[in-house]
């Protein structure tokens, strides 16, 4: 199916009624439809080029400031050791990230990075060797294989798109109530301006056309922050904030404050 229905999704006072995915003002309609390399397109070497690409997007057009932003004031204060899970990790730099910040900042962080595709993940061991702070693991992030409370975040990036608004409230309950502190994610914002914006990089940061085609679907399938917040409290999360970052980002942030 190339587009979704809205989905309504209702909450008592003061939470608004939200439409998920329906046009607005300079957003179009939310589009469903699974990325190439969801599919398994592309040749190992393909994917690699792919992955390179998107990390070089997310890096120079605040991605990872957008994630590290909200989460490393919140893992200075994690006791230690504090251990953090990468959903849909990708090429695993985040990974790396996260663990250069820790060993700078003196922080002992266990990294649990996650992927479904075993072809990620053998690009990723590429990028990471054998660092014993980092543990590659195959799952699926709606089945993961962590017990309540052994994580302290789960956080990811470029990832929640992936999933339809069922699916997402689904995963969002799920990671809230396995997370020992929180859940800190982020991800694109749904526009045309973004769209824009991406066809202009284009010729630059995203030649493969894996990276290509799959950005601007990225775009499409992605959520505005207002369907973002309603879609955790759709999940019983209702200290759930959404910060927006520039140009065209933002980053759900949810704590627990009973631990």
């Amino acid at each position: 199916m190339p587009f979704s229905e809205p989905s309504r999704i209702e909450k008592n006072a003061p939470h608004p009624e939200v439409e998920i995915g329906s046009a607005q003002f300079l957003v179009p309609v939310r589009r469903d439809q699974t990325e190439l390399l969801d599919q398994g397109v592309g040749t190992l070497d393909d994917v690699r080029e792919n992955l390179r690409e998107m990390w070089r997007v997310n890096q120079t057009f605040g991605g990872i400031r957008a994630l590290m932003r909200p989460l490393c004031p919140l893992l200075k204060q994690t006791p230690q050791p504090a251990r953090v899970v990468d959903l849909g990790t990708g090429s695993g730099k985040l990974a790396l990230e996260l663990g250069a910040w820790a060993h700078r900042e003196q922080i002992d962080l266990q990294i649990y990075p996650v992927d479904w595709a075993a072809r990620h993940l053998l690009i990723a061991r590429e990028h990471i060797g054998d660092q014993p702070h980092i543990k590659l693991i195959q799952a699926d992030a709606l089945a993961l294989p962590f017990a309540i409370h052994q994580i302290d975040y789960f956080v990811s990036s470029l990832f929640l798109h992936h999933f339809d608004p069922p699916q997402l409230i689904a995963l969002l309950r799920d990671l809230y109530l396995r997370a020992r502190r929180g859940i800190v994610m982020s991800d694109l914002t749904r526009g045309i301006l973004p769209l824009i914006g991406f066809r202009v990089i284009q010729p630059v940061f995203a030649r493969h056309y894996l990276t290509h085609y799959d950005g601007m679907l990225s775009i499409q399938r992605a959520y505005t922050p207002a369907e973002l917040l309603a879609l955790a409290h759709a999940a019983d999360i209702e200290n759930a904030r959404v910060i927006r970052d520039f140009p065209w980002r933002m980053t759900l942030v949810a704590e627990k404050t009973d631990v």
